[in-house]
């Protein structure tokens, strides 16, 4: 157990590192024309340890009976953020089921210091993404009071990072700049559940994802790291 905690200790520190998360992003599973759901939501995000909380919003649209749209934005804190749109389609599978596509464009960012009142050197890392991607949902709606979903997001990873190290006299130390600008495949999967009415339910959502070149102790992303999961809930409202 005593060797357990410095680890822990250390990957809070390398979390707080962090320049992705999975997207707390709804499986909207749209079923008919003009139909509109609104969810709202906050996430944890963690490693090992919890390390970013996010406030997201995402609104679904079907435009006729195939064509559906969507469009997300997350916020957690001053240099932390995502935005996606998406155009898709929707397809009904038996009497229950719905699959979806979407194909989109995500922008996001992030940044950290280190910095505080009592610290002799500290370390500050600021940078964006860009991810263009592809989506697959399938669920089940009218299980009662339940909805079910699943999802996997693929795409590119595009990131501009850099980390700057600051001396105990408050100059930067040029030995200690890194940035990182490797592309990784992304793969992001999804678990969703909805409880509730015709028009608002509770939905608990869990994501992961894995990033291809993100922790390869080659690469020179070893003074960043992402967080793996993402684990949120809030409300779904349907109109």
């Amino acid at each position: 157990m005593k060797k357990f905690i410095p680890f822990l200790m250390l990957a809070a520190l390398a979390a707080s590192c962090s320049i992705y998360h999975p997207q707390a992003v709804d499986i909207p599973l749209i079923e008919q024309p003009n139909e509109t759901r609104i969810d709202a939501s906050a996430g944890l995000s963690f490693w090992l340890l919890p390390d970013a909380v996010s406030l997201n919003l995402t609104a679904s649209h079907g435009f006729n009976n195939w064509l559906s749209g969507q469009v997300h934005a997350n916020y957690g804190g001053k240099d932390n953020y995502y935005l996606q749109a998406a155009p898709g389609a929707y397809l009904h599978v038996g009497e229950k089921g719905i699959l979806e596509g979407y194909v989109g464009l995500g922008y996001g960012g992030a940044g950290y210091s280190s910095q505080n009142d009592t610290s002799a050197s500290y370390y500050t890392y600021k940078g964006n993404f860009l991810l263009p991607f592809a989506q697959v949902n399938f669920g089940w709606r009218h299980l009662g009071p339940f909805e079910i979903g699943f999802g996997l997001k693929s795409g590119v990873l595009q990131p501009k990072y850099e980390y700057r190290r600051f001396k105990t006299d408050g100059t930067e130390d040029p030995d200690r700049f890194r940035s990182y600008n490797t592309a990784n495949l992304l793969l992001e999967p999804q678990l969703q559940m909805r409880l509730g009415g015709e028009h608002v339910m509770f939905t608990l959502r869990l994501g992961y994802a894995w990033l291809s070149n993100m922790l390869n102790e080659n690469s020179e992303s070893n003074n960043f790291t992402y967080d793996f999961f993402t684990l949120s809930s809030g409300l779904n409202f349907r109109f």
